[in-house]
């Protein structure tokens, strides 16, 4: 970014930037190709040309404004890999990259010479002193471990005569688009971003926290989409939070693509990491216009050394990290159930929504129980333990207590879950959002019958008969094969909400004294003196109280248009 900046400001006769010479039309050739990206193999040595390169950048420049370039490096063998501990280059952004190089000066970090410096730092003076006495300006474009020797000893007068190492022809190629992913020095969504800031408008800098803001955001937009997975807003702010940390402990401002990922995995799930890592990773600049040899390289090959992240899919999956769920066509696909009564569900989602019922069931029956304990001082019997809680507040006593539980309740008969009670607020009309109202029966013994409000059933199509849908509210009751369609009974006709009608039907409908539900707001006292004309009783389970990943899971569910679509739903549905 400085280095195009810098362009623009003095508009040089040539740049000279620290490459070898001996590849210098290599060089020029990948810097010619960018945006695409290129590899220039010399031997062993391998060079990365991306945007972000501030010595490719040069060259580019220059090329755009057809200036000359040059690069001016001695060719060695065997350069020890060398990095300098320096403070994150995001920091220049805010102090300027003056006194960040001011900076570095005085941590003395450049006083530590390799003998090989000395040569290289040889040579470039050199070079720099010809291209001077052709052109009136010229542009270097160096590391700060070698700058400040260079120009000093572009003083001298005499230099001596050195000779570089002799390589092979140099080649250049390209990448393939998994290895672009992977080996990227500054990941896609970093060099897109770039990319798309030098065509368009080079006004202020850019800010990486910016970028990285949005990129989480974007990602959220894609795992809303993909999965029918809500992003809360907590989310993000828990991220952002998280990978300013992550990045704290490793000494750095800004995080690195694997930081980031983390951060993504452990603040919300698998499958949004997995988002943020198809558009971080992703660069659509890669043409391969000019058909070059397209290489699979591995970050080893690259860089040496790697990190592996692994994301576990809520869907079928190679080793790798590829989808294998079909492309969704949507223009091909329809859903034309032949009648209502031809629909039917995904059996792996019936198990999962079967198994929560059971969960929820059970966690009433337990909220219940607690309900009815209570302590007492300990005297003959331990009764159900020790209260620890009650022995502490009493310790002056030196008296132990102890805990009762209640009567056992009841079992539970029907389960109720509201996600969104999608009702008119204050008496103004809304949209709605859960039109599909219908009721399910259980297919055999071992599952409920079901009535719930939903996403339109053809809202969302993912594959051939088979529609995506979204809970408002479900309603689940047992046994099965008794419930009727509750939302065409009179009976439900004084309900103010779906959610008040589910509630009523399943207080019909229980064959067993309680009732649990689970909601944002507990119901009204008229539900729960409906219930107890009954003898029955509602268990309220606030919402928020489930884990996010749990609600998710059973809030997204599948409805195939026939029995035969459930052969090959697996390949659509994740």
């Amino acid at each position: 970014m400085h280095v195009k900046l810098l362009f623009d400001a003095i508009q040089p006769d040539c740049v000279a930037v620290e490459l070898p010479e001996t590849s210098q039309q290599a060089f020029l050739h990948a810097a010619s190709r960018l945006p695409d990206i290129s590899i220039v193999q010399t031997g062993n040595q391998i060079y990365l040309c991306e945007p972000c390169d501030a010595a490719f950048e040069g060259l580019r420049c220059a090329l755009e404004h057809r200036r000359a370039g040059y690069c001016i490096d001695l060719d060695v063998e065997g350069y020890p890999l060398h990095q300098d501990f320096l403070p994150d280059p995001y920091s220049i952004l805010h102090i300027g990259l003056q006194a960040y190089y001011e900076a570095y000066e005085q941590s003395g970090a450049g006083e530590r010479k390799n003998p090989l410096d000395q040569k290289r730092e040889l040579h470039m003076a050199r070079r720099l002193k010809e291209l001077s006495l052709s052109y009136d300006k010229v542009l270097f474009i160096g590391g700060f471990h070698h700058v400040a020797t260079v120009l000093n000893l572009t003083s001298q007068s005499s230099f001596e005569s050195l000779e570089h190492t002799k390589r092979e022809m140099a080649r250049v190629s390209t990448l393939t688009e998994e290895s672009c992913r992977n080996v990227m020095a500054e990941y896609g969504w970093i060099s897109s971003s770039y990319e798309l800031w030098r065509e368009h408008s080079k006004d202020g800098l850019l800010d990486r926290q910016k970028l990285l803001y949005h990129l989480y955001k974007a990602s959220a937009e894609r795992y809303r989409e993909n999965t029918g997975n809500p992003f809360l807003g907590y989310h993000l702010r828990n991220i952002m939070k998280f990978v300013r940390n992550y990045a704290f402990i490793h000494h750095r401002l800004m995080p690195v693509l694997f930081e980031v990922l983390c951060a993504a995995k452990g603040c919300v799930d698998h499958n949004y990491a997995y988002e943020t890592w198809a558009l971080a990773t992703h660069y659509p600049f890669r043409k391969n216009i000019d058909n070059l040899e397209e290489l699979n390289l591995t970050v080893e090959q690259v860089w040496g050394c790697s990190k592996h992240i692994q994301f576990h899919l809520k869907q079928k999956r190679r080793k790798g990290l590829e989808f294998q769920q079909r492309k969704k066509d949507r223009q091909n696909v329809r859903f034309r159930p032949p009648s209502p009564f031809s629909i039917c569900s995904y059996p792996p989602e019936d198990l999962i929504i079967e198994k929560f019922g059971d969960f929820l069931k059970k966690k009433g029956n337990i909220l219940l129980s607690e309900e009815g304990m209570h302590t007492m001082p300990f005297t003959t019997s331990l009764e159900d333990g020790i209260d620890t809680r009650e022995t502490i507040r009493h310790l002056h006593s030196r008296q132990l207590y102890v805990r009762i539980k209640g009567q056992p309740p009841a079992a539970a008969g029907s389960v109720v879950v509201i996600f969104h009670e999608d009702m008119n607020e204050e008496g103004r009309f809304i949209e709605e959002k859960y039109p599909w109202k219908t009721t399910w029966h259980g297919e055999h013994t071992q599952e409920s019958d079901m009535a719930f409000y939903a996403t339109h059933i053809a809202q969302n199509v993912v594959g051939p008969g088979i529609s995506r849908c979204e809970y408002g509210g479900l309603m689940m009751s047992y046994p099965p094969r008794r419930l009727v369609d509750v939302w065409h009974d009179p009976d439900y006709n004084a309900c103010i909400s779906k959610a008040e009608l589910l509630l009523m039907a399943a207080i019909d409908y229980a064959l067993k004294p309680l009732i649990v539900y689970v909601a944002e707001k507990p119901p009204r006292t008229k539900m729960k003196a409906f219930a107890a004309r009954f003898g029955k009783k509602v268990v309220f389970i606030p919402l928020k109280s489930l884990s996010p990943h749990m609600r998710n899971k059973i809030r997204v569910f599948h409805v195939l248009d026939g029995y035969d679509k459930r052969e090959i739903a697996g390949d659509y549905i994740f």
